[in-house]
Order: C-alpha cells, then structure tokens, then sequence
C-alpha cells in the first residue's frame, strides 16, 4: 500500500488535478445539497383507516378492528400493532423495525387488507392506508386572520393555496380550520307531512337525476353528431327543480317542500391564531427540498400575496421549523469558520506558515469531498451533519500534522522536502492508517444505530466517517505532493539531533515534561497505582456519589411548547371554543409569547380521554436574554394552574427526539375492565404519592352522555316501517341526511346535498315529534320509540391484540425523570393487579433505555474492532490494550467534566461523547508506542529508559498539537458560547449552543484529561515489563541468557 505515494509523488500533476477537481466539484454538490429543517426520518409506521358512518366504537372494533388486528399480526416485520376504534372509524397502525422497507411494509400491508376486505361490513369505506414519514408534518403554518367572512375568508385562502402548492419545493398546502362546503335543503317538515313525501322519495328523486347518461354519437353519412343527455348537477338551480312527488295534477319539486342554500356544515372544531379566528394553512415539503430554499419561496409568495388582501385580513406565520434549522446551521456554520481560524492560528503558530497552510489545506479539501459524497449517497444538509463536519474538524488535520511534522524533523536534519514529505508519508502510512481506522471504528456502529434516535442521530457518525476518510486520502496523497512542490526548504526545528524546537512557549512544556517524566519512568509502580487510583477517585467515588442523575437528551432552553386543554363534559363545539377562550385569555397576559395558536378537538394519535382543544406557543427570541424559555412557560403554567374545572397541560418543545410525555407507562391486559381499573389506579397512586410529576393523564375514557333510540322492531313492523327509514328521519334532526353529491364550476371537491329540518326543530324532544310513513299512514314515531340516556364510550384501544391504556406525566423542575422511573417502578413491583395484567414504561423512558444498550455494545464493539487493529499493528498484546487504556481515561475525563459542570449524564450526547473518544484518544498512545518500537530497532544499545525519554520528547509536539486542534474546534461549544469569526458575532449561552454543549465538553474534558494521562501512564507501563523481567532475573534467576 506505501508504493501508493510514490506513484501519487511520481504523477505530481495528475494528483494535483484530481484534488483541484475534488474542490470544483464539491463546491457543486455543497450549492446543490438540499437542507432540510429536521433530518428526513422515515417512520417505521403503516396505517389503516376504515369508516363506517355512525359505527360506535364498540361496533367498530368488533366488526372492523379485530378482523383486521387478526390478518395484519402476521405481516413479516410488524413489531407492534395498535388499533383506535372511536366514532364511525377505526384505525390499525402497524409498527415496524426502524430501518425495515417502508416500501415493502406498504406492499405486505395492502395485500392483507385485501384478503382480508371481504370480512368488513359492506356499508364500511373502502380502507384507507398510508405511510408515515417527517414529510407529513408541516414545516410552516400561514394563518389567515381578520373581520371578513368565513366565505371571503376561504375564498382567498384557497387562491394563496394555489399559488403556494406551485412552488415545486412545496408538496401541499393543507387547509385548516375550513368548515366543509355542503349544499342543504332546510325542509319544512309540515310540508313534507303534507304532500306524504318520504326521505325515500327524496333521496331516489335527487339520485336518479344526477347522473351521468351516456348519449352516444349520431352518423348520419352527411355528418357526424355528438348527443348528449346532461344528467349531472352543476349548480345549485339544477337541484330546486327536482320532482320529488308527481300526481296527474301537480309535480312537487324540493324548491315546494324547503329552502336550498349552499353554505357550510356546522362547525366541529374552531382554530384561533394570536386571539383572532383563523383558518390556516399547513405547508409541507418534498422529501429532498431545501427547506431554506422553499422558505424564503414562500415568504416571497405571501409578501406579493398580501398586496392583494383587503385591508381587513392579514397573514400570520407560525410554527415555522425552518427557524431552527437555519439557526442551527448558521450558527453551526459559524462555529465552523471560528473552528478553521482558531486551529490555523494555532498550526501557523507552532509549524510555520508554509506548513500550516499546508495542514490547513485538508479542511476545505476533506469537507469538500464529503459533500460529494453526501450528494451520491442522498443524505441532506442538516445540523447534524453541520456537528459531525465540526466533530470532524479537529481530527481530520491529525494525520497531516504528524506527515508534516515528521518531514519537518527530517528536513532539519538535511533531507530535501521531496524526500522529507516522500519518507515521512511512508513512515507514517502505518500508524496513521492505524490511527484512523481506530477512531472509524469507534464510529462505525454507531452507523448502525437502530431504533428512532439512532435515525435521527446516524447523520453525525455517517458525516465523521466520510470526514475521516477523506481526511487519510489527503493526508497520504495530496500533503506530500504539495508539500513536496510548496512545502517549507527549512525547518522549524532548531536542528536534527535537539528536541527543541525553538518556540518558547513549547520548549518550556517540554522541559517541564522531561523532568517529572524521569520521575515516572524511574518509578513506573507508584506512577501506575497513582493514575489508577486518581481513576478511581473521581470515577467511581466522587462520581458515584455527586452525580446529578441521568437524562434522555440534551437540556435547552425550549423555543416553543405544546398546549393540551382538558376538561369534561358534553361540551358542544361552541362551548368547547368558550372554555379555550378563557384559557387563550389567561395565557396571552404572559409576557414573551411571539405567537399563541390554539384548536379546539384532539388528534386521535396523541389525546387523553378529556381532551377538548391542543395547540402550541412560541417564545419571543429578543436576543438579549430578556425571555428565557423556561421562564415563559412557568408563567404560562402558573397563568392558567388556578382555572375551576379545566387543566391545562404545557409541554416544552426542546428540538431533537420527541416523545408524547417524557414518561409513558402502558398497561395491558384481557380483560378491558381491568385494565381500566388498573390505570385508574396507578393514575391516582401517581397524583397522590408521587412528589415531582406533573402533567399527568391517561386515555381513560372518560364516560359522557349518548342518547339511544330503542326501537320496538316488531311492532314497527308490524306497521310497515323500516329501520332505514327511522334512521334517516333521525338524521334529519342532526347532520342531515345525504342525499346526493355535486360539482360546482368554483369547487375542487363534490360537495355534498343534505336535507335536515330546520334548527328550531333540532333537539331531543322533536325526536318524539316526528311522523313517519306506515301502512296506516303518517303516524308519530314515538309509537314505537323509546329515548334511553346512557353511558358513551370514546374508544376502544387495543396494543397487539391486548386492551390497552397509556399514563403520560412529566416531572416538575428539579426532579429527573429517570428517578421517578425506578420510584414508580419499584412500587409497581410491589402491586398484585392479577392475571393478565402487565406495566411496560414506553415511549421515551423505553427509548433511553434501548440507547443505552446500544451505546454499550457500540463501545464494545468498538473496543473490540480497535483490538483486532491494534494487534494486527503490533503484534503485541500488551501494547494493544496499553493504547486501549486511553478509552477508560477518557470516560473518567467526561464523568470529571459534568461533576464540574453540575450536569446530568445524557444518555445520548454523553453516550455518543464516549464512544467518539474511544476512537480519537487511542491515538495519542498509537504515536506513542510505534515510535517507542521504531527507535527500539533503531538504537538496540540504548536503554529502555533512554528509549522511551526519546520516544516522548519526539512525539510530545505531534500530540499536544492534534489534541489541541481537537479541543480548539469544539471549545466555544463546551464552555457555551457561539463565536463567528466572519459576522463578528458572539451569542453566550443560545438554544444553539445549549444543544451541543453536552456533547462538545464532554470530547473536550475526556480528551484533555486522557491526554494528560496518557503522557504520564504509557511510559510507565512501557517501561514496566523490562523492570519486571529484571526484578524476576535479580530474584529468581528467570530469563537468564544461556552461554
């Protein structure tokens, strides 16, 4: 593999030209990489949706669920199966392995649904089915509000969905808040009674007149003639004229029997945007868009759109994604340029300007090929690969600087640069072939992260590994290339046969070091009972006992919070619109809220049992530190703690993973009953006993009213009367019976005909009222109908054919959530609920405790892959696990750094901080122990001691500068602030900062401090076999040379 470098070095030129070509080239890939405002995640989950109009949800999960639950449990690669039965619908999700084929998911899952179909009831909608991915969810909301009509108002809400689903970055614009159009007919019900005319009647008269009749064409050999017969409803006017009932004497049309309007249904839900009724827009992306792009599209969209708006109406933008994302990346960007200065200033420094240009070459080079990478392999531009460009930044110079570094040391002592750069790139190919192939392999699993984080975390390690890569490409072709044309003619070095260097700063260290380092290498024992005692000091007795505790993620700053409003009751839409408004009220008196958006409703995969309306915040970005998320939302909470009758559930939004609550417990069992028994009780356990939580709530149902019309079928037999027809005059005094659907010129969706009584009418006790058809003629309904209260169920769930129920809760500030796990954990082990019935926490306790897992076995897979390297170099045991002991120094610096930060562990940042360090701090004690081998060979009438003093000094420079420009590109981000150089820009502790800080100060404390470890432990334990070997000689007489 080295004869590579002397055929890079014999085609100059050629080298030249393809890394010239790498920098065009990349430079296209960066301009043309999408960004996205999240990474583009695909969710392992396949949905099946059937609807059944006025099914309960008994009826729905008998007939519809369970048939379904039974065929879809056999799919290949479900992990779990969920289905919701509620009112006139169930849904299956199907749950599979993150990372499994969505595309082979939804081709198993149709095919079961249709094997299945035919076990449905026939009046059910064919079954909807749809896959699930971060594309679905809305990126930005356009709200429209003001004074005007709720016509005007969805007119020109509809003209600026059009303009905004043109733009091709734009995959739809959904409409929010807009009640469905419908084309009524309010009957006057004497009439009706009067001309006999039945719903019957009604219904065939409008369907058989709008249809489509085929009329053919007429050749008549002189010509040819199309025929048509128009049967299709096209406005309003063609349906007033419909004969409903003809006689010899007269024609009664729908115009005779009742008023036809076109309006719209009765609202089921209201939205309101900063306390003004809106109707709002949900934009969403194409998967691959650059969601800068397409936001400042939009944008300009809507600033041309508004010249249009009458001065009653206005835009408002909220829950725009894209504001973190670009935040992100471009204070990441910034960190970025701050990162390339800082560690050139330091290269330039200590090596001259001719070689730190030459070291600091490989930055733009390796970013460079590694957006053309990014671009071939389809990954977007985000923040995380932003982080693992700068995680990358401080290693992929290393192994320039030791080719560099070693040339320089050779051009001291009279080697011309080409041969200088040809020599130390073959010196060195080895160890730094070895040295990155360790810190890939630290990475590598962490490629293979399963489960939702690893998905949304894999974009860092995949970008480190390219980075890497890229930068052993560089360090062993393009550097001694151009080292060998451009490089330096004279060393920084003062000579070939001192170790000094001539800096002043570094001669000093390396005095100092020389010193105590005779010391350590005289008394290797103490030395290494003293490190490893100091190991255990602070990891296991000081950390073990002041340690804050574990978390999922990373603490920020929240940016945003969900609302959730729950109270009880058979609350109609406008009282459930009162109660939100009162909470509206309450919360708009906080200061520091940019923008409020609130609905009434609750989404079916994310609602406790009393949820009446849900929405969202944000928090004003002053830029000054004026508002503090935090302090925003305990205001919000203590606003709204004291309302009678209502709770008001606030939950931050703090940027990566999310879960529903941060602690979900799933109870299952057989028996339904049961299971709600159980939830009800561990639900009251939680609000009574348990100090810290907050926000907690359940899927309980909880029981509200529902009338029945018990029907005497027999006797409404008896009399000639269906239960068609019961039902449909029922209808009459609800929704209204359907009776047919149009399209008008001016509507992109048919809008429905419904006939209904009118509102005076419309109540419970004009149910009694009403007259049917018999055989003895109009009678009152109440002959054979009875109205009966009863208790209304809202659901039946259902988790892999088990009833299910879920407690979500959050802790309050000051208490972790991972202690009110083992509390509550503890005492559900204590319970006996009886058989059948199991607790599982779930959602983010679930997760966290899958990452911990994996992280652990990524370590020690990672461990375990540097082994095989190692050994595979040295061909030495010991000297193998000598490098690996860096790892164990490393974890002891990052459990250091938190105990002086006062931060918790995270299970994530801090995971994926020590499975980086793994990778990067074994190189130090690689340098260290090839060069001790080399002058071994080299000097074989030295002593060890001499040896190893030597084989220090030389390296000594090498390694403080690699660990330097490490620790210099993550600095600003581990002591929390963001420095761009370029836009002379300093933010002190942004949500920016907040997110990384864990991760940054964590590589920066473990590699510091193993660092330093290692200068001191490696010698000692290099020296300490020959000292063993000799004591054993002097004392037992073993390993004496035979004469």
């Amino acid at each position: 593999m080295i004869k590579i470098v002397d055929f890079a070095l014999s085609k100059a030129r050629t080298t030249l030209a393809l890394a010239l070509l790498v920098i065009i080239a990349g430079s296209i890939a960066r301009s043309s990489l999408g960004v996205a405002a999240d990474p583009n995640i695909q969710l392992p989950l396949v949905s099946v949706s059937v609807f059944l109009d006025g099914a309960s949800p008994e009826d729905a999960s008998r007939l519809i669920a369970r048939p379904l639950e039974t065929r879809l449990r056999s799919v290949p690669g479900v992990k779990e199966l969920s289905s919701s039965a509620r009112l006139s619908y169930a849904r299956i999700v199907a749950e599979f392995e993150v990372g499994y084929s969505i595309d082979t998911a939804l081709r198993d899952i149709k095919q079961a649904v249709e094997e299945v179909k035919f076990e449905l009831p026939r009046e059910a909608e064919d079954p909807q089915i749809r896959e699930y991915s971060f594309a679905m969810f809305p990126v930005m909301n356009l709200s429209l509000v003001g004074s005007a009509s709720v016509r005007q108002k969805v007119f020109i809400a509809r003209e600026l969905q059009d303009r905004l689903e043109s733009i091709s970055e734009v995959l739809a614009a959904d409409l929010v808040g807009v009640p469905e159009e419908v084309l009524v007919g309010i009957i006057d019900k004497s009439k009706m009674e009067t001309y006999g005319i039945t719903l019957n009647q009604l219904y065939n008269a409008i369907s058989s007149n709008n249809l489509i009749i085929p009329g053919g064409a007429q050749d008549t050999g002189s010509g040819k003639f199309n025929i048509e017969v128009p049967g299709i409803f096209e406005t309003a006017e063609d349906v007033y004229n419909i004969p409903i009932k003809v006689t010899q004497d007269a024609v009664v049309t729908l115009s005779d029997i009742g008023e036809i309007k076109r309006t719209f249904k009765d609202y089921s839900s209201f939205a309101k945007v900063n306390g003004e009724d809106a109707i709002t827009l949900e934009i969403r992306i194409r998967v691959g868009a650059n969601a800068i792009d397409a936001k400042n599209k939009i944008l300009q969209t809507v600033s041309n759109f508004q010249d249009t708006l009458p001065s009653n109406l206005t835009i408002v933008k909220t829950n725009d994604e894209t504001v973190w994302a670009e935040m992100m990346i471009s204070e990441l960007e910034g960190n970025i340029i701050t990162a390339i200065f800082l560690v050139m200033v330091l290269v330039i420094a200590s090596m001259g300007v001719r070689v730190g240009m030459l070291v600091g070459l490989s930055i733009p080079f390796c970013f460079l090929l590694t957006f053309i990478v990014l671009k071939v392999i389809g990954i977007e531009f985000n923040f995380l690969v932003m982080m693992g460009l700068l995680l990358g930044l401080g290693m992929l110079i290393d192994g320039s600087i030791v080719v560099t570094e070693y040339a320089d040391r050779k051009i001291s002592e009279g080697l011309n640069r080409l041969e200088a750069y040809r020599l130390a790139s073959k010196r060195m190919f080895y160890p730094i072939l070895s040295s990155t192939a360790t810190t890939i392999a630290a990475f590598i699993p962490l490629i293979f992260w399963p489960g939702f984080t690893g998905q949304f975390m894999r974009f860092l390690p995949v970008t480190v590994f390219i980075v890497l890569s890229a930068s052993l490409v560089y360090a062993m072709i393009v550097t001694p290339v151009i080292g060998s044309i451009f490089g330096q003619r004279r060393s920084t070095l003062v000579s070939g046969d001192n170790e000094e260097t001539g800096e002043i700063v570094f001669d000093k260290i390396s005095a100092f070091y020389g010193k105590w380092l005779r010391v350590f290498v005289k008394n290797p024992g103490e030395t290494l009972i003293a490190v490893l005692m100091l190991l255990w000091f602070l990891g296991y007795a000081m950390y073990g006992t002041f340690g804050k505790g574990t978390i999922y993620f990373a603490e920020v700053d929240p940016f945003a919070a969900e609302i959730n409003i729950r109270a009880r009751g058979n609350f109609s839409a406008v009282e459930s619109k009162e109660i939100m408004e009162r909470v509206e009220t309450r919360i708009s008196s906080v200061n520091g809220i940019e923008n409020l958006y609130l609905t009434t409703g609750s989404q079916w995969f994310n609602s406790g049992g009393d949820t009446m309306a849900r929405g969202f915040l944000e928090v004003k970005d002053t830029g000054d530190g004026q508002f503090t998320g935090n302090q925003v939302i305990q205001d919000v909470q203590s606003a709204v703690a004291a309302i009678p009758g209502i709770i008001v559930e606030i939950k931050p939004e703090e940027g990566g993973p999310s879960f529903s609550s941060p602690i979900e417990l799933g109870i299952f069992g057989n028996s339904e009953q049961r299971v709600a028994s159980v939830t009800e009780k561990i639900e009251q356990y939680m609000q009574e006993e348990v100090v810290g939580l907050k926000n907690i709530r359940s899927t309980l149902p909880h029981p509200l009213i529902e009338w029945k019309v018990e029907v005497d079928k027999q006797k409404a037999a008896q009399l000639g009367v269906s239960m068609i027809d019961i039902g449909a005059l029922v209808q009459m005094l609800t929704n209204g019976f359907k009776v047919g659907e149009y399209r008008p010129d001016d509507s992109k969706d048919e809008i429905e005909i419904r006939a209904r009584f009118d509102s005076e009418l419309r109540s419970l006790s004009g149910i009694k009222d009403l007259k049917v058809n018999s055989i003895n003629g109009l009678i009152p309904i109440s002959t054979f109908i009875e109205l009966i209260p009863s208790q209304n169920r809202q659901s039946v769930v259902r988790r892999n054919g088990k009833f299910f129920h879920e407690i979500g809760l959050a802790t309050e500030s000051g208490y972790l959530p991972s202690d009110k796990v083992k509390e509550m954990g503890a005492w559900l082990e204590m319970q006996d609920f009886g058989p059948g019935i199991n607790t599982k926490f779930r959602g983010q306790q679930e997760e966290t405790e899958e990452v911990t897992a994996f992280l652990s076995g990524a370590a020690l897979t990672a461990l375990a892959l540097m082994l095989i390297l190692l050994v595979t170099q040295f061909n030495n045991f010991y000297q193998s696990i000598l490098v690996l002991s860096a790892v164990f120094m490393s974890v002891v610096g990052v459990l250091t750094g938190l105990l002086i930060m006062g931060k918790p562990f995270s299970t994530t940042m801090n995971g994926i901080a020590i499975v980086a360090l793994s990778g990067i701090v074994v190189n130090n004690n690689i340098v260290l122990i090839d060069t001790f081998n080399r002058l071994t060979r080299e000097f074989p009438d030295l002593i060890k001691e001499d040896v190893i003093m030597k084989t220090c000094k030389q390296r000594l420079r090498p390694i403080l500068l690699t660990t330097t420009t490490t620790i210099f590109g993550l600095l600003p981000l581990a002591v929390g602030v963001s420095i761009d150089v370029l836009s002379r820009e300093i933010i002190i502790g942004s949500r920016v900062v907040e997110w990384w800080t864990l991760l940054a100060s964590s590589i920066v404390f473990g590699l510091s401090f193993s660092t330093i470890l290692t200068l001191i432990f490696t010698p000692a334990a290099l020296i300490l076999p020959s000292r063993i070997k000799a004591w054993l000689q002097a004392r037992y007489g073993l390993f004496k040379t035979s004469t």
